[in-house]
Formats: structure tokens, C-alpha cells, sequence
């Protein structure tokens, strides 16, 4: 019974992790590129660790979406507050 408990305890960790990571990597394509891009990537990482391949999916999003806001962040942030109105 605690091997189920913890086996349970160790997928939701992992799922919380992946899903602060895609997060992370999201807002790396508006602000702070750099910081949110390697958050998403330890994120991947530390869920990797716990035995989700949905790890190596963060880790190469956070790498390519990272990518992608160093390079036009300025711009995307221009459309966003454009369309939003800000």
C-alpha cells in the first residue's frame, strides 16, 4: 500500500513539474527569455529525473521557445500589447 501511495505522490510531483515548466516556457516567448527558458528546461529535467518522458518534450520546447524569445521578443510583446490593448 505505500508503494502505491508514493508511486501516486511521485506522478503528481512530476505532473506539477511538467506543468510549471510548460508555463515557463511559454512566457519565455514574452518576457525574460532567458530566465523562463532555463526554468522550463530545469523543469523538464527534474521531471525527467522522476521518470517521465514528458521531460524530454519540456526540455525541448523550453530550448526552441527560449530560442524564439531571445530573438523576437521585442516584437511578440508589441503584437500582444497591440491586440490586448495594454
Amino acid at each position: 500500500m505505500n508503494n502505491i501511495d508514493a508511486q501516486e505522490k511521485t506522478a503528481r510531483g512530476t505532473w506539477l513539474l511538467i506543468t510549471i515548466g510548460i508555463i515557463s516556457a511559454v512566457v519565455s516567448l514574452f518576457a525574460y527569455p532567458f530566465i523562463f527558458g532555463v526554468a522550463g528546461v530545469i523543469m523538464g529535467i527534474l521531471s525527467t529525473k522522476n521518470g517521465s518522458r514528458a521531460g524530454l518534450f519540456l526540455i525541448v520546447a523550453s530550448i526552441v521557445l527560449m530560442g524564439i524569445g531571445l530573438i523576437f521578443s521585442g516584437v511578440i510583446m508589441n503584437y500582444a500589447r497591440h491586440y490586448l490593448g495594454i
